[in-house]
């Protein structure tokens, strides 16, 4: 005889699903990213937008400190309303999950970056970002 798993709600198992279907995320000690390729992928995919100089701002908030930073909070940028509620910090799983796609991540963000094609190029901009700190 099979046993079934009986969800007591449907929120429940949307959150199931929704955990089933995300990528899974590698602990930051485990993260096997390369910070110069990560650098190289700045200059091209990110640069446009984001600085990764401290306090400068462009189209989009600095990169320079927000590995560790909550999101939405960076002094004198207008975040969208869905990123500033989202309660989400900048760390190694959340940023696997945004930089795969942003607007899946946190639908109703104002980046419009369709995500890092694979997991070598989201671990190595993440382990880029993780050197942008004082």
């Amino acid at each position: 005889m099979r046993k079934r798993l009986v969800l007591a709600s449907p929120a429940l198992a949307l959150t199931v699903a929704a955990l089933t279907l995300t990528r899974p995320a590698i602990a930051a000690t485990e993260l096997a990213g390369d910070p110069a390729a990560g650098h190289e992928i700045y200059k091209s995919v990110c640069s446009l937008c984001h600085s990764d100089q401290k306090g400068v701002i462009k189209i989009g908030p600095p990169l320079y400190g927000a590995f560790g930073r909550k999101a939405g909070t960076f002094p004198g940028f207008h975040y969208s309303d869905a990123v500033k509620n989202s309660g989400k910090t900048w760390d190694v799983p959340t940023l696997q999950v945004w930089e795969a796609g942003a607007r899946k991540d946190i639908p109703g963000t104002k980046m419009s970056f369709p995500g890092l094609k694979t997991d070598k190029q989201i671990n190595d901009m993440i382990a880029y970002l993780q050197t942008l700190h004082d």
